[in-house]
């Protein structure tokens, strides 16, 4: 059962939406397993992991292996890394092909299905679209002429990408495309660091990648794991309200508008591009909240709640079992769309 429970907090200039973990027990109140706690950074962001675990010495092996983990992943999947896997492809000239490693194989094929559900609106080559309006690795926001706009769209559509799933190998069919597999990256890179731990034999943790939350099992009073989601006020302007979940061997992944958009002559400017028209979509909804079984599901649907109206959500969801999607508008109330 999910539990979602308003409440208000005075805080202020966050960077992005912002998750916080709730009630954590101190090692010595309970015997048996201790609760013990890695972070660091990856992606441009941080990583923050929870655990219940009998050895008391195995944290800093386990950061050892969870950052060589993502340090690995970024090598394949990050955009802003000169020489990653993703940015030697986006270099390519038109029909030339080159192996897809085993991460962003999976990434690839997870977005192509996400493309093809939404009916291309979540589209893994908007990445020049992204470069134009500055919200990708060049951060200079401005509102592109409208042959711009036009130029980079010819180079933009997920039906120009030709992958080979038996080799696998991959090309393109128009020189320019590039990937950007940001909206399933962070969620994936969750379930690879689930997998990693559950592998350790570890059964009860919370892991956070930059907002992004999977929990399995429980604390150790066997409650649920507590957390909390940053999003805008009712008004957008005047103080943060948070919503409180409890999850138990679930994801959740928060995506909004307000930390990465800008704003011009009294119009709102969002980082969450339309792939078909080449603008940013509309941002009334300012921030979206999904639940789901894997982070990576849970993160590209977070996205694609904030592109598709009710009813297209709801036909979306149709495809996938055991998501729940919250929407927040600047000017109400929290949203169910979908149980």
């Amino acid at each position: 059962m999910i539990s979602l429970k308003k409440f208000w907090c005075a805080s202020r200039g966050l960077s992005r939406p912002l998750i916080c973990f709730f009630g954590f027990w101190a090692s010595a109140c309970h015997p048996g397993p201790r609760e013990d706690y890695i972070k660091g950074d990856t992606m441009g962001t941080f990583y923050a992991i929870h655990f219940m675990d009998e050895k008391v010495v195995r944290a800093k092996l386990l950061t050892t292996k969870v950052e060589a983990l993502l340090r690995a992943f970024e090598n394949e999947l990050s955009n802003w890394q000169p020489n990653s896997w993703i940015n030697r492809f986006n270099a390519l000239p038109a029909g030339e092909s080159i192996a897809v490693p085993d991460h962003a194989f999976e990434v690839l094929t997870l977005c192509l299905d996400f493309a093809d559900k939404s009916e291309g609106m979540l589209d893994p080559t908007v990445s020049p679209l992204i470069e134009l309006w500055g919200f990708g690795t060049r951060r200079q926001q401005r509102i592109p002429e409208d042959h711009e706009i036009r130029e980079q769209l010819s180079r933009v559509g997920y039906e120009k990408l030709s992958l080979d799933v038996e080799k696998p190998l991959i090309s393109k069919t128009v020189s320019g495309l590039q990937l950007n597999c940001s909206a399933v990256a962070k969620g994936y890179a969750v379930d690879l660091v689930a997998n990693l731990l559950a592998g350790e034999g570890i059964e009860n943790f919370l892991i956070n990648i930059g907002g992004e939350v999977r929990a399995a099992g429980t604390r150790p009073d066997g409650s649920p794991w507590k957390v909390a989601v940053h999003g805008p006020s009712a008004n957008g302007r005047d103080g943060d309200t948070y919503q409180t979940v409890s999850l138990t061997d679930r994801s959740m992944a928060t995506s909004g508008h307000s930390q990465r958009s800008f704003i011009m002559d009294g119009r709102r400017y969002t980082h969450i591009l339309n792939p078909k028209t080449g603008y940013p979509v509309s941002a009334d909804i300012a921030s979206a909240s999904v639940l789901a079984p894997s982070c990576a599901l849970a993160d590209g649907l977070a996205t694609l709640a904030l592109i598709l109206d009710e009813e297209q959500m709801d036909a979306l969801l149709g495809h996938f079992e055991g998501v729940e999607v919250f929407r927040t508008a600047w000017s109400e109330d929290y949203l169910t769309l979908h149980r």
